[in-house]
């Protein structure tokens, strides 16, 4: 009766999260799942028949733990406000495990155990837990403590036997710190090669009765293994010959687990294969390693994958009779004894690595203890100390191993259903999962792991990167990319090391968000789960697939759509397409204006204008000015974010901000998260905006914006407007009337324009501005154009608070300044062209020396025309936005970001961190000269007010 009630509640819960079904269901069930254990075992029996007819795979859900939810909120309080989804990444830790660890340190004095013996029979202790942990003991196992599993392949690859004529083979799948040993074994002349870890099995065929390896890497593709000799092979090979295969036990990339009974014949040939094992995903999953029937000679482990704390703790665990392979050796031919001779010379060793070593001679003698050999340093003993503790705490709220990894594929596998079920309007599947999910006895060779591709509705992949960004605007905490995993890209997605090459050339490289180049996709979404994922973590992922990426189409798809609507008068007709790209400004994005600003001019010679002289930039009258001098011959200003420059030839600054005048002033906001484009949700999602820039929006970049002033059909006043339009497209312009404030600063400031706007190009559009509709009709426009809704265009007008005033920039009241002669140098140096127009500058300035501007110090004066007095106010460092082209937004031409960070190398290196590149010095103004058409403007814009008032 209590079996039947349990199985009740956890079949009613799933019934509740799975409408279609219920429907189905419910008929067969009675009012209330107590009343299951009423019911004759013949009526239990049919329902659950009936169950597993209506729906393939169901029986995991009688192995989740429920009351994990109710210890989540409760002991993991500081995560409840994400939805983590990477615990192949790291587990999450709860706060028990926290207070058990102190506790832990808290019962005694942990000092060095290099001093105090009590500590070193501490960490002893340990070592046996940790054994017993992975259903091993002290009788055929040793424990090397280290940092993570990547310090524990270091390990091995340092002190193996390599010898020339062996061979290193290794899974396409493995890691990237797996793919380094290659460095050791080219180092002693063996051969490298490697295999599909499904292939495992195969592998034990290629090999001869005598345990010799067969010549692989036969060029026609016959066989599973694939190689490349990195180095010559000596003439004379050693006599005794020892190879090592190396293997994940379960793929960090996509959760398939290896065939790891396949390890025991390896190692039982005349001349074995010795095997190392990396189980840092493998051991993340409770029970998932058994080294009593698994006996790899190397095994590596992170404990913070295991547990979450304490992190920089793992460990490399070795049979006994495979530690001879790492014992200290001399050079072959060297004598001594302590390991097999090789053509390696001595390990490095460090302190506590040795029983004797003179400073004057090269007399050292190793201690025979290997794991003092290989522990170099003092170790890190207080978090081994707290290990039990951190085991203990797990095991007391959730249980044995065998129910917490139960619990742990129950929520993976209800992941993997629900989201290999969802599918586009059109019928064509959202996502490819890969892995082996679809196995038979899934559990055993699918870890809790779900990497996939998602793609629009037309069938062309979603870039990760985007996945990325809007599931980090959610609160959702998951993996993009190729994790650390190369082999398993070029396997899953059919990648050739041509075009791993090709990508790299086009500026891809680890680690970052390209996800697409020439249409393929890079990398994968990865979500994993652990031992405190819940099925609403599971519920958070499926909603965020739905609400984002169903029947949605790329930005260049629905091109021809978006000319169609540009001129629509209802903001229901916007189609429901692709949501544009959306995140944080580059950081000299933005502007804000006050009411009525006084102006200050700023003269400019441009590269069409009329005018012939130019404005030099620099004043010896000054002390603290530079004395070299150079020509501005560009300025503009962008007063849309993330679109095109209005090129002027005359223009007045704010003398609120010290930025040019309209520049930054509106932005295109994203509203909320979904995808209605109806004015009630445009108005309930206000509250979450996120600002659109060029690079989250490429399509922004093609928005051309240009400047209109003529009479009214009153002809009592000047009126302006911007006149906002898309290179290369047909739909009708945007036109933003200017306030009459805004009005009378250019016409007091005698502002002019590059290009002039003929009136018969607006006339057309003046009887709607009277009618209040311009905001509803900009968000129509640039609904439209990017796809995605609710939009709007914000006005970010100052607000002057206690003389201050806001501004939405990165680098607030600033302008960006660039040099020609920069420009050239790099250009120079890369090979690449290096349109100035990509680098969104607003001063364009040729100076005598390349990266002069780089020297400048921080408060540098500078005089600009001899009107207008800025100091330096910091670089600009570069984003991913340079490498947008507005002719071709979409296209992925060459980085100029990466040919930028290439060309540089000095740039990055400050304190060993890696920052991205810089380009372009910001000013700030300091001082003008205020002339009286600028006073008079202030004057009369102050009256304005007042009246208004």
């Amino acid at each position: 009766v209590f079996l039947l009630q349990a199985v009740g509640w956890r079949w009613w819960r799933f019934l509740n999260s799975s409408q279609k079904l219920a429907m189905d269901i419910l008929p067969l069930l009675p009012t209330s799942p107590l009343s299951l254990a009423a019911l004759p075992w013949t009526a239990a029996a049919h329902v659950f028949q009936h169950v597993s007819a209506k729906a393939a795979d169901l029986g995991h859900l009688a192995w989740y733990l429920a009351h994990i939810e109710q210890y989540r909120q409760e002991q993991l309080a500081h995560a409840n406000s994400v939805t983590y989804l990477d615990h192949a990444g790291a587990a999450l830790y709860s706060r028990a495990q926290v207070l058990a660890g102190q506790a832990a340190l808290l019962q005694g004095l942990l000092a060095n155990p290099h001093t105090v013996p009590e500590t070193e029979e501490l960490i002893a202790c340990v070592r046996t837990t940790v054994l017993h942990m992975f259903g091993a003991s002290n009788d055929t196992h040793l424990v090397v403590f280290t940092s993570g599993a990547t310090q524990g392949l270091q390990l091995v690859g340092e002190n193996f036997a390599w010898t020339a004529g062996g061979t290193f083979m290794y899974a396409n799948e493995s890691h990237t710190s797996v793919l380094g040993l290659r460095q050791f074994a080219r180092r002693a002349g063996c051969d490298c090669r490697s295999f599909q870890l499904g292939e495992l099995r195969s592998l034990l065929h290629a090999t001869g009765a005598g345990g010799s390896v067969v010549p692989f890497g036969a060029e026609d593709g016959d066989s599973c293994c694939s190689g490349e000799r990195l180095s010559p092979r000596p003439e004379v090979a050693s006599p005794v010959v020892h190879n090592l295969l190396a293997l994940p036990g379960e793929s960090n990339f996509c959760g398939t687990r290896a065939e790891l009974s396949c390890i025991a014949e390896l190692r039982s040939r005349p001349n074995p294969w010795r095997v190392l094992l990396d189980a840092a995903k493998l051991a993340c999953t409770p029970g998932g390693l058994d080294l009593g029937r698994c006996p790899a000679d190397f095994t590596v482990v992170s404990f913070y994958k295991m547990f979450g704390y304490p992190t920089g703790l793992g460990a490399l665990i070795l049979r006994r009779d495979a530690a001879i392979m790492l014992a200290p050796r001399r050079k072959a031919g060297g004598g001594g004894t302590g390991g097999p001779e090789c053509a390696l010379g001595p390990a490095y060793f460090g302190g506590g690595n040795v029983a004797a070593v003179s400073a004057t001679s090269g007399f050292a003698v190793p201690r025979p203890e290997l794991t003092s050999w290989l522990e170099r340093g003092t170790p890190h003993y207080q978090g081994i100390v707290t290990l039990p503790s951190q085991l203990a705490a797990v095991s007391r709220a959730v249980g044995s191993d065998d129910v917490r990894r139960r619990h742990i594929l129950a929520v993976c596998r209800e992941a993997y259903l629900r989201t290999s079920a969802l599918k586009h309007g059109c019928g064509r599947l959202l996502c490819t999962v890969f892995g082996s999910h679809q196995e038979e006895r899934w559990w055993e060779k699918q870890g809790p792991t779900i990497a996939l591709v998602l793609h629009f509705a037309d069938g062309s992949p979603v870039p990760y990167g985007l996945v990325g960004d809007l599931a980090r605007a959610r609160g959702i905490v998951l993996r993009t990319g190729c994790h650390c995993n190369a082999g398993a890209c070029q396997q899953y997605l059919g990648l050739l090391d041509s075009d791993l090459r090709h990508f790299f050339a086009s500026g891809k490289v680890c680690g970052d968000d390209r996800g697409l180049i020439d249409g393929r996709t890079t990398g994968v979404v990865r979500v994993s789960f652990g031992l405190w994922s819940t099925l609403q973590d599971v519920d958070r992922w499926i909603t965020f697939l739905q609400e984002e990426f169903i029947d949605c189409l790329p930005l260049d798809h629905s091109r021809s759509s978006a000319d169609a609507v540009c001129t629509s008068d209802s903001p229901e007709s916007v189609p429901q397409l692709w949501k544009a790209m959306v995140g944080a400004g580059n950081p000299q994005e933005e502007m804000a204006t006050e009411e009525v600003p006084r102006p200050r001019v700023v003269q400019v010679a441009g590269g069409n204008s009329e005018t012939t002289d130019t404005t030099r930039v620099g004043a010896s009258a000054l002390p603290s000015i530079s004395a070299s001098e150079g020509c501005v011959i560009g300025l503009k200003v962008y007063p849309i974010k993330g679109c095109g420059p209005l090129v002027v030839r005359h223009w007045p600054m704010d003398p609120a901000t010290g930025a040019l005048f309209l520049d930054r002033r509106w932005c295109v906001m994203a509203s909320g998260f979904g995808s209605s484009s109806s004015s009630s949700s445009r108005a309930s999602s206000r509250a979450s905006t996120r600002p659109l820039n060029a690079k989250r929006a490429p399509q922004l970049a093609q928005v051309q914006v240009t400047l209109w002033r003529g009479r009214p059909r009153s002809g009592l006043k000047e009126e302006a407007a911007l006149i906002v339009s898309v290179r290369g497209c047909g739909a009708a312009p945007l036109t933003i009337p200017l306030s009459p404030s805004d009005v009378e600063i250019l016409q007091k400031s005698g502002a002019e324009v590059e290009q002039v706007i003929d009136d018969s190009a607006v006339v057309a559009c003046q009887e709607t501005w009277e009618e209040g509709c311009c905001e509803a009709r900009a968000a129509m426009w640039f609904e439209a154009l990017l796809n995605e809704a609710p939009l709007h265009l914000q006005e970010d007008r100052a607000v002057v608070n206690e003389g201050q005033r806001s501004h939405l920039a990165n680098v607030p009241c600033t302008l960006l300044l660039i040099s020609t002669a920069s420009l050239q140098e790099v250009e120079r140096r890369c090979g690449l062209a290096m349109p100035a127009h990509r680098f969104r500058a607003n001063l364009e300035v040729s100076l005598g020396v390349a990266f002069e501007e780089e020297t400048w110090p921080f408060g540098q004066l500078l005089a600009v025309g001899g009107t207008t007095i800025f100091k330096a106010a910091g670089r600009c460092m570069r984003c991913q936005a340079v490498d947008v082209d507005p002719e071709q937004p979409q296209a992925a031409g060459p980085s100029l970001l990466a040919a930028l960070a290439s060309v540089r190398p000095e740039q990055g290196r400050d304190g060993g961190s890696c920052q991205p590149p810089s380009f372009g010095v910001f000013l700030r103004a300091v001082s003008s000269e205020v002339d009286k058409i600028s006073a008079a403007a202030g004057a009369g814009a102050a009256a304005a007010a007042a009246a208004a008032a």
